[in-house]
C-alpha cells in the first residue's frame, strides 16, 4: 500500500495501540523469573481476546502478523511465546492435521489461550538434530495409537517454553515415525505436557532455565513411552491403513521432514516481522534524540548530537538497514500469505530450512543481521541511556540473539544458501560501466558485480578442491561462502528496497526513503570499494569519491531533523522508553522517584 512503510498493517495499529497499552505491559524490574514468565501468559491471554486473534487471523492472517509487530516492540518474550503459540501450534493444526481428525477441544483451548502451544524439535546432545531425530514415534496396530520415546538423554527436546508449573502445555512434537518397524521420516505430534496440577503421563518436564537474552520458561522434555491418539498425528496428507501401511505423498525421507516443517515458513516470516519491527522501533527512538540531546564538548558546546559526523555516519546507515529489512519482510510477508511464490526443492545438507523456502529463510537471516547491526550501534549512541532496560535497546539486541537459533539457525541456513549459490555459477546480469554513484540503479549494479565476484570466486577454489572429501571443501571456504551469502542477500535486499521505494506516491515520504536506499548502496560500496576498483568495477574517480557522497547522503538526511521520523511513517509507540517521551528528563527523573511529579519520600 502506497504511504504505508508496513504495507497496509498500519490500518490495524488504533486496535493495537489500545490493546498493547494498560497496566498489564508497564514495565516491571521487581519480578521473580516465575512471575515475569506468568506475567507473559496474561498477556497471551488478552491479547489473544481482546483481539479475537484465532477468528480475525484466519479471515485477515495480516492481522496476525501486525499484532506480532507490536507484541515484538512491546515484549520479545511476548512476541517469541506468540509466534510460537499461533504461528506453529495453531498453523499447525489447521494446515496439517489429518481430514477426518476431531481435534476441536485442543483447538479450542489454543484457540482461547486456556493452553499455550510450544515446539519441541531440537535435541540437547548434538548438533544439526533436525536433519537426524532421535525422538521416535512407534505406532501400535493393535490400539491404533502411537507410543513417544526420547531412547536416551541427548534427545530430550531442547528450549521448548513449558518450565512453569501451573500453566497448561501442548507441544507440537517432531520425532521418527516407525511403522512396521520400519523409519518413514520426520512427523508432528501433537503431545500434552502439562496441566495446571503437572506434568502429563509418561512426559518428564524439567525446571525452568532461564535466559536474559528474552527471558521464557525455557526447558528440556523427555518422553517415557508417552502414548499419542492417531488423530493427534499431523500427519500432512499421510496415513496408516487397516493393515498397517503408511501411505505417504512425499517421496522419501528428505522430502518428508521438507513438507514436516512447511509450518516454519510461518516462523521465518514471523521472526523477520519481529525482528524489522524492533529495527524500526529502535531507530526512530534514536533519530529523535540524537536531534534533541545537546553536548558540552569545548569544541562544539550545546551542539545536538546529530551535528557530530560521527554520529550521522552510525545512525543514518543504522536506519537505512531498518528500512531495508522493512522492504524484504514486506514480500517476504506477501510471498507466505499468498503462496504464490513456489521453489524448486533444495538438498537439505546441514538443516532443513532453506529447502523450505529459501528467500524466505533468506528474509529471516537478514532481518536478523539488521536488528543486529541496528541495535548494536544505536544502543553505542545512547551512551549510558543505551543500557537501562527502560530504554528498550537491551531487550531489542536480546531478540536478535535469539533469533540466530530461533525459526532456522542462521549458521546452518548461510552454509545451506552457499551450496545452493555454488551449485548455480550462473552469474546475475549485470550492464557494463559504472559512471556515477548518486543513483540506486548503479548501486545495485555494483552489488550483482560482488555478488557475481565472490560466487565465481568461490566456485573456483571449491574446483581447485574437489579431490578432498566434501565437508572439507567446504571448512577451507566457509569464510568466503559466507560473504558470498552475505552480498548475495544485500543484492536481493537493495533490489527489493529500489522497487518498493518507487511504489511510493511522489512527495517528502519518498524522497527520504530514495535517499535511504541510495545511502543503503552506498554503505556496501564504500565498505568493499577496494575490491571493486580492483577487479574493474568502479572507476578511481569514484574509488575516491564514494566516501564524499555518502557524507553528503548522511548530511542531506540529517537536515530533515527530528520529523524524519514522522515523514517516513515511523513510530515509537509500543517501545515504553522513557527516551521517547516528549520530556524524557522528567520521565527518567520521575521512573526513579526523584521527579517533581514523583511524591517525596521525607
Amino acid at each position: 500500500m502506497s504511504g504505508d512503510v508496513r504495507d497496509g498493517r498500519s490500518e490495524f495499529d488504533a486496535d493495537m495501540r489500545g490493546v498493547f497499552s494498560g497496566g498489564l505491559f508497564a514495565p516491571r524490574e521487581d519480578q521473580a523469573p516465575s512471575e515475569k514468565h506468568r506475567r507473559t501468559y496474561q498477556q497471551l491471554r488478552h491479547i489473544t481476546h481482546s483481539l479475537n486473534l484465532p477468528r480475525r487471523s484466519r479471515q485477515d492472517p495480516r492481522s496476525l502478523f501486525a499484532a506480532l509487530e507490536w507484541a515484538a516492540v512491546v515484549s520479545p518474550a511476548l512476541f517469541l511465546t506468540s509466534t510460537v503459540h499461533y504461528g506453529v501450534c495453531v498453523a499447525g493444526i489447521d494446515g496439517m492435521t489429518q481430514v477426518d481428525a476431531d481435534l476441536s477441544v485442543l483447538r479450542g483451548e489454543l484457540d482461547a489461550a486456556r493452553t499455550v502451544g510450544t515446539i519441541l524439535i531440537t535435541e540437547v546432545g548434538h548438533g544439526t538434530s533436525h536433519v537426524a531425530l532421535r525422538t521416535r514415534a512407534d505406532y501400535r496396530p493393535e490400539t491404533g495409537d502411537f507410543v513417544l520415546s526420547t531412547p536416551e538423554e541427548a534427545a530430550c527436546k531442547f528450549m521448548a517454553h513449558a518450565g512453569l508449573e501451573g500453566i497448561p502445555k501442548v507441544g507440537m512434537v517432531y520425532a521418527q515415525l516407525w511403522v512396521g518397524g520400519e523409519c518413514h521420516g520426520v512427523f508432528p505430534f501433537l503431545v500434552r505436557l502439562r496441566d495446571e496440577r503437572g506434568g502429563a503421563e509418561g512426559v518428564r518436564v524439567g525446571r525452568a532455565v532461564r535466559s536474559d537474552a528474552v527471558d521464557l520458561d525455557y526447558t528440556l522434555v523427555r518422553f517415557d513411552r508417552t502414548v499419542v491418539p492417531y488423530e493427534q498425528w499431523l500427519s500432512d496428507g499421510a496415513h496408516i491403513d487397516h493393515e498397517g501401511v503408511i501411505h505417504d505423498p512425499a517421496v522419501s525421507p528428505g522430502r518428508r521432514l521438507v513438507r514436516s516443517l512447511q509450518v516454519s515458513r510461518n516462523a521465518s516470516t514471523a521472526g523477520a516481522v519481529g525482528l524489522a519491527a524492533v529495527a524500526r522501533a529502535t531507530s526512530a527512538l534514536i533519530t529523535r534524540y540524537v536531534h534533541h540531546r545537546t553536548t558540552s564538548g569545548a569544541l562544539a558546546p550545546g551542539a545536538a548530537l546529530v551535528s557530530h559526523a560521527r554520529v550521522r555516519h552510525a545512525l543514518f546507515p543504522a536506519l537505512a538497514v531498518a528500512l531495508a529489512a522493512t522492504a524484504q519482510v514486506n514480500r517476504a510477508l506477501r510471498i507466505t500469505l499468498t503462496g504464490d511464490d513456489p521453489q524448486h526443492a533444495m538438498s537439505t545438507d546441514w538443516s532443513p530450512w532453506a529447502s523450505v523456502h529459501s528467500e524466505l529463510a533468506l528474509s529471516k537471516v537478514y532481518a536478523t543481521w539488521a536488528a543486529e547491526r541496528v541495535t548494536r550501534d544505536c544502543r553505542k549512541l545512547l551512551g549510558a541511556h543505551g543500557v537501562l532496560n527502560a530504554n528498550r535497546i537491551h531487550a531489542y539486541e536480546g531478540l536478535a540473539a535469539v533469533y540466530h537459533s530461533a525459526g532456522g539457525d542462521n549458521t546452518l541456513t548461510t552454509m545451506d544458501l552457499a551450496r545452493a549459490l555454488a551449485d548455480d555459477p550462473r552469474a546475475v546480469p549485470v550492464s557494463s560501466g559504472c559512471d556515477r554513484l548518486d543513483q540506486p540503479e548503479a548501486l545495485v549494479m555494483l552489488a550483482r558485480a560482488r555478488e557475481n565476484l565472490l560466487r565465481a570466486r568461490l566456485c573456483t577454489r571449491l574446483g581447485a578442491d574437489r579431490c578432498l572429501p566434501e565437508g572439507e571443501r567446504w571448512n577451507r571456504h566457509d569464510q568466503l561462502a559466507d560473504e558470498l551469502v552475505s552480498a548475495h542477500a544485500h543484492r536481493i535486499v537493495l533490489e527489493q528496497f529500489r522497487a518498493w521505494v518507487d511504489t511510493f506516491p511522489p512527495g517528502e515520504q519518498r524522497n527520504a526513503l530514495h535517499r535511504l536506499c541510495l545511502l543503503h548502496g552506498l554503505d556496501h560500496a564504500r565498505q568493499h570499494r577496494d575490491e571493486l576498483h580492483h577487479a574493474g568495477w568502479l572507476s578511481r574517480e569514484w574509488h575516491r569519491r564514494v566516501e564524499e557522497v555518502f557524507t553528503e547522503q548522511c548530511d542531506v538526511l540529517a537536515h530533515y531533523g527530528p520529523e524524519l521520523v514522522d515523514t517516513l511513517g515511523l513510530t515509537t509507540d509500543g517501545t515504553g522508553a522513557p527516551l521517547a517521551a516528549e520530556d524524557h528528563v522528567a520521565t527518567m527523573t520521575d521512573l526513579a522517584g526523584i521527579g517533581h511529579r514523583s511524591p517525596s519520600r521525607g
